[in-house]
């Protein structure tokens, strides 16, 4: 695959200390691209940049702590990265990839006990920092690409890639706010990419099976195998792929194993209420101030 040119692209990356995240801000960087790397994990993400910026021999790459759920932490970031890199109009790329995994959110059913338990609050975590966390930092792009004239190398204000999972797809059981979470940003992937297509802005998804990242227990791939653990290389090379010129949008690219392909709507039912719908759209974007 020919990937497209980055180079004097500056990109933010969330989720940046580890995983997908340090994986990426490494390729990014070796393609001639700046990265502002963000993290909860401040130090994981100080030792990051530090390696990055030592094979670059240069400051390609700086370190901020942020907490995904506080849109004020990614503002301040951004504008941390305005300084360091002097230059406020050329944000081409932004990942929101920060996300954790499963927690338990109510007590496990047993009707055995559930009448000598209180009756509990849900823990709303993983909501908080896969979604919604996802979501302030497409608030963020959105509002700094609209605020930027097109880059005059690519023809875009800029492009927005989101990290969902498969699991976004194929509901799962024993990650029922997880497979939420992923879901909620396929959904909001496509109506973002409807809605900016037009404006100059890209917005697509990446969406990996379990891959081989260092926060993955060796126990657990071992027990998917080689056919279905993704390799890192191809997710990243995945996420590079709709950057540059690529005029892609909309685009839900699922990897498992060595294999991808685009996950596709395909609905018969929605084709019969394709006019209704479109029209209640209309009316809903009116309502809201989107156009005429």
């Amino acid at each position: 695959m020919t990937l497209p040119e980055i180079s004097r692209d500056i990109a933010f990356v969330t989720g940046a200390a580890s995983g997908f995240g340090f994986a990426l801000s490494k390729e990014l960087v070796s393609r001639g691209a700046s990265v502002i790397m963000t993290d909860i994990n401040e130090d994981g993400c100080k030792k990051a940049v530090a390696e990055i910026n030592e094979k670059a021999g240069k400051t390609a790459a700086i370190a901020i702590k942020v907490d995904t759920t506080r849109f004020e932490d990614q503002l301040a970031a951004y504008e941390i990265g305005k300084e360091t890199f002097g230059r406020v109009d050329m944000l081409s790329l932004v990942f929101a990839n920060a996300g954790i995994s499963e927690h338990p959110w109510i007590p496990v059913f047993d009707p055995t006990t559930s009448s000598s338990r209180p009756i509990t609050k849900p823990n709303t975590t993983t909501l908080d920092v896969t979604l919604d966390g996802q979501l302030n930092t497409a608030a963020l792009a959105f509002q700094v690409f609209e605020r930027q004239e097109p880059n005059p190398r690519t023809g875009f204000r800029g492009k927005l890639v989101i990290t969902s999972s498969i699991i976004g797809f194929w509901p799962c059981k024993g990650a029922p706010l997880y497979s939420t979470a992923k879901a909620g940003v396929v959904s909001f992937m496509r109506t973002m990419a409807g809605y900016y297509g037009d404006k100059g802005i890209t917005v697509n998804l990446i969406a990996p099976n379990v891959t081989a990242t260092p926060i993955v227990p060796p126990d657990f791939l071992a027990l998917l195998g080689d056919t279905y653990v993704c390799p890192l290389e191809l997710v990243i090379e995945q996420m590079i792929s709709v950057l540059g010129s690529c005029k892609d949008n909309g685009r839900a690219i699922c990897i498992s194993g060595k294999e991808t392909w685009d996950h596709i709507q395909n609905d018969p039912m929605f084709e019969k209420n394709r006019v209704q719908f479109e029209k209640m759209e209309y009316e809903f974007g009116k309502g809201m101030g989107l156009w005429e």
